[in-house]
């Protein structure tokens, strides 16, 4: 019981930094205070702070050298696409500069899903598009009945799980792994701007296209429709970032 207290802390820990660090909230130098004076701030054992400290460490996030501060890597170098999500913390000019990084992922996320439905579309038999099928029509009706809590954005990511065992691509099937635990780091953020009505709108089609065996249609027409989603969300975010932005004062 002590054990798994410890680690609530150290995790708490280590999300309080992460932030601070996404943020620029650090000493010019990169330092990160001493771990003594965290253990002070949080009430903590020093123990625990460095568990955090490790977690951070183990993650990219800052660098640890026996006898000096841990110091944080500057966060254009010490990204990984499961921690996109920590770019989206930070605030003005850093924030929409690192908004680009999203756009990024969303690419690669289409890139994804459009390859593995064209490729299951063109070689998968009957019998393994079915529950390819499935999981369109699962995320259709989630699209339809689900827009409060956007359940059904789990069921986008098990959808390109199944694409990827029809196109027979394990390689992909690890890649949506990551894909997933990447949006789960930035759902604060941008899960309450997703719509349902484009998801239901490319899922419905999706799943015309794979019962006709239309390759050519996916190949062409479902990029479009994943891009309008990405471009909802990220105009959203880029008009948030304008506004902590501010006006500009004239040279």
């Amino acid at each position: 019981m002590e054990h798994l207290e410890r680690a609530k802390l150290a995790r708490r820990i280590e999300e309080d930094l992460e932030q601070m660090i996404s943020r620029g909230e650090v000493h010019p130098s990169g330092n990160l205070p001493p771990e003594q004076l965290l253990a002070r701030r949080y009430g903590v054992a020093r123990g625990t702070v460095r568990e955090a400290l490790l977690r951070l460490a183990a993650r990219g996030l800052i660098l640890q050298r026996q006898g000096r501060k841990a110091r944080a890597v500057p966060l254009e170098h010490a990204l990984t696409l499961e921690s996109v999500g920590v770019a989206l913390h930070a605030r003005g000019r850093a924030r929409a500069e690192r908004l680009r990084l999203l756009g990024g992922y969303f690419e690669l996320k289409r890139e994804t899903a459009v390859g593995l439905l064209v490729r299951a579309c063109e070689y998968a038999s009957e019998r393994e598009l079915e529950p390819l099928l499935d999981a369109c029509f699962v995320l259709r009706d989630g699209a339809r009945w689900e827009d409060g809590p956007r359940h059904w954005v789990e069921r986008e990511f098990a959808l390109l799980r199944v694409a990827a065992v029809a196109a027979n691509r394990p390689g992909h099937f690890l890649l949506v792994q990551s894909l997933e635990r990447a949006f789960k780091g930035m759902a604060e953020v941008v899960q309450p701007l997703l719509t349902s009505q484009p998801v239901r709108h490319w899922s419905d089609q999706t799943m015309d296209w794979l019962s006709s065996r239309n390759v050519e249609a996916l190949r062409r027409d479902l990029p479009p429709l994943l891009l309008a989603c990405d471009e909802h969300v990220l105009g959203c975010l880029h008009a948030a970032s304008s506004q902590d932005v501010g006006p500009t004062r004239p040279g």
